[in-house]
């Protein structure tokens, strides 16, 4: 049991004991004893309302993902499960249903720009959460790792923060996009970007991996806000070639369909998030 279990369990014992004594108390016992009337039923209430705070304060600290993070900590604290934390970019040309995509480098599909958010400082999540980083030797700070789902609530709330790890999306945009020269330096030396939602899929059941029993996965999507000149490029390499082995333009309903150029060519499943 993970230790916000631990402390849902204290408070539920608090608040069961008390309640049943204050039951006992005016609905049973008869001549009671000042030491019933002042002490015990004083200790009581305060039992009551400190565990009704305790539950309060737990519940707003993990918001919607509460009942997630019960899960966690009370029901399943030592299964094995895979964490993905990223970010997709959305870029898709004024006027127009065509959506920029580029040929994923593990996989051999079409997907939006974006990866995972890499860690910065010395944080050391091996650690403070016993992870099994799933990276190679040249990416060990990114994050994707495998973790016991007790320590999983921890994660989401520090993820959340923004503390230790990367915030920005410019990373991914250059490696995918300026150095590959599929756009040039000169017109995207930068972007402008707003982070239009967060897509979250926890505690998927999954065994794609030895001993894994779930996948949490977490996406923040931007939308990437294109200048006159930004827009003017990517027109005219569509026009020009819309599809090659590093880059396509396919349309929303093609995302939805997951492939493209007569259901020939594949497109990520998690491509639709940016839709």
């Amino acid at each position: 049991m993970g230790k916000e279990g631990k402390r849902l369990l204290v408070y539920f014992v608090i608040l069961i004991v008390s309640t049943i004594y204050l039951f006992v108390r005016y609905f049973v016992l008869t001549n009671v004893s000042d030491f019933h009337k002042e002490t015990l039923v004083g200790l009581a209430v305060a039992g009551v309302t400190s565990s009704v705070v305790g539950f309060y304060e737990i519940i707003n600290s993990y918001g919607r993902y509460f009942w997630k993070a019960l899960n966690c900590s009370v029901f399943i604290p030592n299964k094995k499960v895979y964490v993905s934390l990223s970010y997709l970019l959305r870029i898709k040309l004024h006027g127009s249903e065509k959506y920029l995509l580029v040929r994923g480098s593990k996989i051999d599909q079409y997907q939006p720009v974006g990866g995972v958010y890499k860690l910065v400082g010395n944080k050391c999540i091996i650690k403070e959460w016993e992870t099994e980083p799933k990276s190679d030797k040249k990416n060990q700070k990114d994050l994707r790792f495998f973790v016991k789902a007790k320590y999983l609530p921890k994660i989401i709330k520090w993820f959340k923060s923004g503390k230790d790890r990367e915030v920005g999306i410019w990373r991914e945009f250059f490696e995918e996009l300026v150095e590959t020269k599929i756009v040039s330096k000169k017109n995207f030396i930068t972007i402008n970007a707003e982070q239009i939602k967060t897509v979250d899929k926890l505690l998927v059941k999954e065994n794609r991996f030895k001993d894994e029993t779930y996948h949490t996965l977490i996406y923040n999507i931007y939308s990437v806000e294109l200048n006159n000149k930004q827009t003017k490029e990517l027109v005219k390499l569509m026009t020009s070639n819309p599809i090659t082995n590093d880059y396509a333009f396919v349309t929303r309903d093609e995302i939805k369909k997951e492939c493209f150029n007569n259901n020939k060519t594949r497109i990520g499943q998690h491509t639709k998030y940016i839709i």
